[in-house]
């Protein structure tokens, strides 16, 4: 364990500038996870952007259509909800709503396809964590049914050719499995409880049952959807069979949450248990995708990873490493507003032996300003917190509002923590697409579906206590 009273090695709590998520020359479980990170990420950025992109578009339509009819005297029948087109107008207003009814169609579809895609994303995942597992352990390969002939063998030419071979068809045979036989065979294969207190799987399984739908009923709720939500306690009372689920904003960011948790927890969980050598890599890996959080402001998201690195994962590279990630932790319930949660969390640690960096930690994080200005003066230029540091990270957001922040960083730095940027061109629309641009023939918004049943994702994200360990 590293003496933490001394003066640590590392940024406490924000990962090294020059390290970024998805860096090179970390092991294949690490590159894996970053990569399935990223991909959904861009999955959950993107939706809203194209929904509102998609919304601009309708309206325009229905804007065209409203005025056709103006401009052509068309008669309107309020009563029975109809209008007289004369023949001449009829081919222009069919062409116009046909222009509409691709918009509203394409409303409905393009969440789902987020949603079909956010978890293929997964199964990408999924399938390149456990070809990283039967690398670091091929001996599980022992057991597997899959053989090979005399011919064949001698047709790779080498036997790591031959295991590449087979590790990819036992990939292939798991990823057939559905999402709930993947679990089965990943605890079965490994010996760990995986599910136990996983506060998510109930959801994770609703989310994965309903991309079925969408690829194999068009989303229409089949009887087989029901058995399997209620045989994983859903309570689906609500929703009948032939009954079209929507993707409704609220839903398609709770299933990203959900996908992130599972993905993100299965890969450390292995990871720590297969390559117990790679500890550390394993922390800072997960420090940096806390903090990532933390700076994003996603906040159940920060509290269900911390959460599950403070009281699930019982083993760390060091000492200092467990300290990070409990401020980082306590961070991520202060600024989403749990204040006494945050308190309760900081008091079971004791940082009166640790060193200058967690005791300004520990102020901050209790609005002790004034001790806080005096350790940033204490660290000093030399220390291990920058200038920069003190400009970026979130656990000092406080105290970069305090009057006595700015004088002190100029003192102790000899510059102020202001920086001066070039002004940003934001009169400038010449390399933006027009509107006409970006609606095309085909644009889109989200229509009037209705929302999906209370038992897909409405409850809080349960933080588990055990499980995934």
């Amino acid at each position: 364990m590293k003496d933490v009273s001394e003066k640590p090695n590392l940024n406490e709590m924000a990962p090294e500038p020059s390290s970024p998520l998805t860096a090179e020359g970390y092991d294949s479980i690490s590159r894996v996870t970053s990569r399935f990170v990223d991909e959904i990420d861009g999955l959950a950025a993107t939706l809203p952007l194209s929904m509102r992109s998609i919304a601009d578009a309708r309206k325009s339509a229905a804007a065209r259509v409203a005025k056709f009819i103006d401009e052509c005297g068309i008669e309107r029948d309020e009563e029975r909800g109809t209008i007289t087109i004369p023949a001449e107008h009829v081919l222009r207003f069919q062409t116009l709503t046909r222009s509409l009814t691709r918009v509203r169609t394409a409303g409905v579809l393009v969440p789902r396809s987020f949603l079909v895609n956010l978890v293929s994303q997964y199964d990408a995942f999924l399938g390149g964590l456990i070809r990283a597992l039967l690398l670091t352990k091929p001996e599980l390969l022992n057991a597997s049914e899959k053989t090979l002939s005399f011919s064949e063998l001698l047709a790779f030419g080498s036997i790591e050719a031959a295991r590449d071979h087979i590790i990819e068809k036992e990939v292939e045979s798991v990823l057939r499995k559905s999402h709930v036989e993947q679990f089965d065979w990943l605890e079965n294969k490994f010996k760990l409880k995986l599910r136990h207190e996983l506060g998510v799987w109930p959801h994770f399984v609703e989310i994965t049952e309903r991309r079925n739908l969408y690829v194999h009923t068009g989303g229409r709720v089949s009887s087989q959807y029901l058995q399997c939500c209620q045989a994983n306690q859903i309570d689906c009372s609500a929703t009948k069979v032939g009954q079209v689920l929507s993707v409704s904003p609220t839903y398609f960011r709770r299933a990203y949450e959900v996908i992130f948790e599972i993905g993100v927890k299965l890969a450390h969980v292995f990871w720590r248990k297969l390559r117990p050598s790679e500890l550390e890599l394993a922390d800072n890996h997960l420090i940096k995708l806390s903090y990532h959080l933390l700076v994003d402001q996603r906040w159940d998201l920060a509290k269900a990873v911390l959460d599950f690195a403070t009281e699930v994962l019982k083993k760390y590279a060091s000492e200092g490493y467990r300290i990070r990630f409990v401020v980082n932790r306590v961070q991520a319930y202060k600024w989403s507003g749990d204040e006494a949660r945050a308190r309760a969390i900081l008091e079971k640690e004791d940082f009166s032996a640790l060193s200058d960096v967690f005791k300004l930690a520990d102020a901050v994080l209790r609005d002790n300003f004034i001790a806080a200005l005096n350790l940033v003066k204490r660290i000093g230029r030399g220390g291990h917190i920058s200038i920069g540091d003190y400009r970026e990270w979130p656990l000092f957001r406080e105290l970069r509002k305090q009057a006595n922040f700015e004088p002190v960083i100029a003192e102790v730095f000899g510059e102020p923590s202001r920086v001066t940027l070039p002004s940003p061109d934001i009169e400038s629309t010449s390399d933006l697409a027009t509107t006409s641009e970006v609606e095309g023939n085909n644009s889109a918004e989200q229509t009037n579906s209705p929302e999906p049943p209370p038992l897909a994702l409405e409850p809080t994200m349960a933080t588990p206590t055990a499980g995934l360990a």
